[in-house]
């Protein structure tokens, strides 16, 4: 009510001073709106106005905002004009390479050496032996080799029946069976036929590991003949003892009588007692009761050259 009084009493001096009313009414409104605004400052207590954040300022801060947990972008790259390559191919010279000449193995295993043999027997069956049983041997044929054993303490052979040989290498494959000491088995050859076949040269192996040469004429004396051209030698090349094989080999050259075991050459002798004739096989045992050996391969070649 007396906020209404006042504001009269300010209209009616207004109008006693003469002036317009709508100017001093205008004049009124606003002296009365700035008192107005004053004291309700001053009645109201003290707040914690807090600022008005418009929205540009929003966008704002929003903006540099970074979020930690976003990994950071690969940077961009941009593609830049290659340069010229020049295509002209560069040719460089490589070293000349060295040559490796590898070295030539050369053997002096005459049945490596000679290569296809004349004659070869595998001993599957009697065709160039006499087989069965006499007094001193006997021969069976049976399971791809020849079963050869000494029925008396009297070495005894059997001639294969092939052509006379003079220049000749010839070898055979031969198994020793039970034996011990001096037993021993090898190759008879240079056998002259029209003296019944008790002539010849005899090489042999022992089953303790030794060879000899000798040289027999059974038409010498009452029992023969027999010359040591090779006393009993030890050899490394010898398998020796049960069950073990041996190829043994002869080259008769003219008067040259050249001696291998398993491939290599043991011994060269020369002598011409007998320059041809036939070969085959021998067993001699001294201290095994039924020595036997087994023969597996025989074969020779004509003329060789050899090392």
């Amino acid at each position: 009510m007396k906020k209404a009084i006042a504001l009269f009493v300010i209209l009616a001096a207004v109008l006693v001073a003469g002036c317009s009313v709508v100017e001093r009414f205008k004049m009124a409104e606003q002296q009365y709106l700035e008192t107005r605004v004053a004291k309700l400052l001053e009645e109201m207590p003290a707040e914690t106005v807090e600022p008005v954040v418009t929205e540009e300022a929003k966008v704002v801060e929003t903006e540099v905002v970074v979020d930690e947990t976003v990994e950071a972008a690969e940077p961009t790259v941009e593609a830049t004009e290659e340069p010229e390559v020049d295509e002209t191919p560069v040719v460089t010279e490589e070293p000349a390479k060295k040559l490796t000449v590898e070295p030539t193995v050369v053997s002096f295993d005459p049945a490596v050496y000679l290569g296809t043999p004349n004659w070869v027997d595998e001993m599957e069956k009697p065709e160039f032996w006499v087989a069965g049983s006499d007094e001193f041997t006997s021969a069976v044929f049976e399971n791809g080799a020849m079963t050869f054993k000494a029925l008396s303490e009297i070495p005894g052979w059997r001639i294969a029946t092939t052509e006379e040989l003079s220049k000749v290498y010839m070898e055979a494959k031969v198994k020793m069976g039970a034996c011990s000491g001096t037993d021993s088995y090898g190759l008879v050859f240079r056998v002259p036929k029209n003296v019944n076949y008790n002539q010849g040269y005899f090489f042999s192996v022992t089953c303790d590991g030794r060879y000899s040469l000798r040289l027999w004429n059974g038409l010498s004396g009452d029992n023969g003949k027999s010359v040591m051209l090779k006393n009993l030698t030890a050899s490394d090349l010898i398998n020796k003892g049960k069950d073990q094989t041996n190829r043994l080999g002869v080259a008769t050259v003219g008067d040259s009588l050249i001696l291998f075991i398993n491939g290599e050459k043991v011994g060269e002798l020369k002598d011409e007692t007998y320059p041809s004739g036939f070969f085959g096989l021998f067993v001699n045992r001294d201290n095994t009761k039924d020595l036997t050996v087994f023969v597996n391969q025989v074969r020779y070649w004509t003329d060789p050259e050899i090392k």
